[in-house]
């Protein structure tokens, strides 16, 4: 997978210091933190090495900075899926939900961010908890808040819910795709699995959508 399927960036800022990350998101997220190169980054920027670690202490510092980004991105992306529900059904507010955040979580781009986070947590880092916050637990909580407000007849309680919702549209498809065993969904995949995921979510979990 070249740079270019992974990272689909906006046009390069006009900021040098946001243009490093630019360049620095593109080779971080398609190369991993081993394989990029300070010296790479500096050449594609026009700047020396050393102007890097001025803006950043360390190539670990530049990692960080990225990945804190990409972090905003998502978090913003999160916040979106569960917006704009009044005046709908329960079974549309979840579809939407459900669509928005497949379209959002099985991206290439989402994946490599994983890849990512999941790499510094594993060397004693705490970007894995910021990860969470801002992607995870934001739809968690936004969840909890769209049951509250339909208030759907249930055994479960709203925090429950929320989990197995989010636990029915996700799993599958996010492992498989890790795994290398299901490619990009299209639009016509993305529908029909939401639906279903609805659909089965409604039928075991509610008494009444």
């Amino acid at each position: 997978m070249t740079a270019e399927e992974v990272v689909k960036l906006k046009p390069r800022s006009a900021d040098k210091r946001e243009e490093v990350l630019d360049i620095a998101s593109e080779n971080f997220l398609s190369k991993g933190f081993d394989g990029t190169s300070i010296n790479v980054m500096a050449r594609e920027a026009g700047i020396s090495k050393e102007s890097i670690y001025r803006y950043f202490g360390s190539k670990e510092d530049l990692f960080m900075a990225v990945v804190e980004r990409e972090l905003s991105f998502y978090g913003n992306g999160m916040l979106e899926t569960t917006n704009n529900y009044e005046g709908e059904s329960l079974k549309q507010a979840l579809y939407k939900v459900a669509e928005a955040t497949m379209h959002l979580v099985s991206t290439d781009r989402t994946l490599a961010l994983r890849r990512l986070v999941f790499q510094m947590t594993a060397t004693g880092s705490k970007v894995g908890t910021h990860y969470y916050q801002a992607g995870p637990d934001v739809a968690y909580r936004n969840l909890v808040q769209l049951f509250e407000y339909y208030k759907p007849v249930s055994d479960y309680p709203v925090d429950k819910l929320s989990r197995y919702f989010l636990s029915i549209v996700l799993h599958r498809v996010v492992l498989q795709r890790e795994c290398g065993v299901r490619g990009n969904m299209t639009e016509d995949e993305i529908r029909a699995h939401c639906t279903e995921a609805v659909e089965d979510f409604l039928h075991g979990f509610c008494k009444q959508a």
